[in-house]
C-alpha cells in the first residue's frame, strides 16, 4: 500500500519547529512499544552521523530514492489484505487489525 509522506524530506527538528510555530500539538515521547526496537538504534546511528557531518541523513534518503527508481531493490511481494472485522480498515491479518487487537487487550480485565 502506497503512503503519502509530504514531510519526508524535512528533518524531525524542522517538523517540530513548524508544529510549535503553528500551535499544532504533537507527541514528544517515543512509542512505548518501541523499547528495544532496532529502528531506535538505527535512528541513533543516523543522528550521530548527521551531527558529525550535516546533510548525511538527507543524502542517504535521496540516494535511497534514486536506487529505488533504478530498480536496484528486488520487487517485494504484496501481502494479501483483509478487512478488519471490527473497524473495516485494511489489515494483513485475518480477523482484527493490530489496533483493534490492542484495543481489545486493554479492555480485558
Amino acid at each position: 500500500m502506497k503512503r503519502v509522506k509530504p514531510l519526508a524530506r524535512f528533518y524531525e527538528r524542522e517538523t517540530a519547529a513548524y508544529a510549535i510555530i503553528c500551535n499544532i500539538d504533537y507527541i514528544l515521547e517515543e512509542c512505548p512499544f518501541s523499547v528495544g526496537a532496532t529502528s531506535l538504534r538505527l535512528k541513533e546511528v543516523l543522528n550521530s552521523m548527521e551531527n558529525s557531518s550535516p546533510g548525511t541523513k538527507l543524502q542517504f534518503y535521496f540516494d535511497f530514492l534514486r536506487a529505488k527508481e533504478k530498480g536496484i531493490f528486488p520487487a517485494l511481494t504484496r501481502a494479501e489484505l483483509h478487512c478488519c472485522q471490527h473497524c473495516g480498515e485494511a489489515t494483513g491479518a485475518s480477523g482484527l487489525c493490530a489496533f483493534c487487537r490492542l484495543l481489545e487487550r486493554t479492555r480485558q480485565p
